[in-house]
């Protein structure tokens, strides 16, 4: 059964018709098809969430629910519009794809960038919010190593670097510049904060800040 959903892959309209409809006995919800809508890509949606509701009432099975998803797709779409509207002041078509420096220039593809297609947002503070939720919470494809954070030797945000288990990378928050790791190791995470200790060493640009985030993060000044 579906695990995942993802409101990057369905169209707009798709993800409008689900908004209205998930959660409906599916061949109730297809009698409101029209020509915008791809059957196939939105029956299975349907067939898992109802499928999740069944579950849920006869065996007391745990899911994310249907509020989840509609509230994933209403972010979606409202990103959508924005995206749209910004694009129109000069903004980039889709933000994620780019990572930006520290004055706001986009750089498609740079470091930490969603890569192939659309997989984040931006919330009001800049960090990357995935938009495709999980539909069963205790899924093993969101496990997370346990060392992750509860280190004594992991900087919290307040040091100027901010680690992301989620997307399992290390940001620094200078100039967002980012590392990346492997959950499931835990040489994969210090060879990162390694690498990022040389990036605040070695920064040109803002070299006080990063300098101090150094001293702040590692302990030593740059």
């Amino acid at each position: 059964m579906l695990v995942t959903f993802d409101p990057v892959t369905l169209s707009l309209e798709e993800n409008q018709f689900l908004f209205d409809h998930i959660g409906e006995p599916p061949v109730v919800a297809a009698t409101a098809f029209n020509a915008a809508i791809n059957p196939v890509a939105v029956r299975p949606i349907l067939d898992a969430v109802y499928g999740y509701m069944e579950m849920e009432k006869h065996s007391g099975a745990q899911w994310r629910g249907v509020e989840a998803v509609k509230a994933a797709i209403a972010t979606y779409l409202v990103e959508a519009e924005r995206w749209k509207r910004e694009r129109r002041l000069g903004a980039p078509r889709f933000p994620s794809l780019h990572s930006f420096d520290s004055k706001g220039r986009p750089h498609r593809g740079g470091p930490g960038a969603d890569s192939g297609h659309v997989k984040t947002y931006f919330d009001a503070k800049g960090n990357r919010i995935p938009l495709a939720i999980n539909l069963v919470e205790n899924d093993p494809a969101v496990w997370t190593a346990p060392w992750i954070g509860r280190g004594s030797d992991r900087p919290d945000e307040k040091d100027g670097l901010r680690v992301d288990n989620e997307l399992h990378r290390i940001e620094c928050l200078v100039c967002n510049h980012t590392e990346k790791f492997s959950s499931e190791s835990r040489n994969s995470y210090n060879l990162a904060r390694s690498r990022m200790s040389k990036h605040l060493r070695k920064a040109t640009d803002e070299k006080e800040r990063h300098r101090e985030v150094h001293t702040l993060a590692f302990g030593a000044s740059a």
